[in-house]
């Protein structure tokens, strides 16, 4: 039978260790907060992009649309 023998300090690594945990999670959240916010800025500046061109180019068809039918 193996027998484990307790450091007096166990205790005391173990709240270090939990603080250390806490503070890693506060200290990292707001940097996944900003990456995810300026992935989200990214997408939507496609998504709008996206969006004028196809505006553009239906707005182009309408006008010579309606430069042909002015011959007539």
């Amino acid at each position: 039978m193996h027998t484990t023998v307790s450091s007096p300090f166990v205790l005391v690594r173990t709240f270090v260790f939990r603080r250390y945990l806490t503070l890693k999670s506060e200290v990292s959240a707001p940097v996944q907060d900003s990456v995810t916010a300026a992935a989200r800025r990214a997408r939507k500046q496609l998504k709008k992009q996206a969006k004028s061109e196809r505006l553009r180019n239906f707005f182009g068809w309408c006008a010579g649309c309606e430069a042909y039918g002015s011959i007539f």
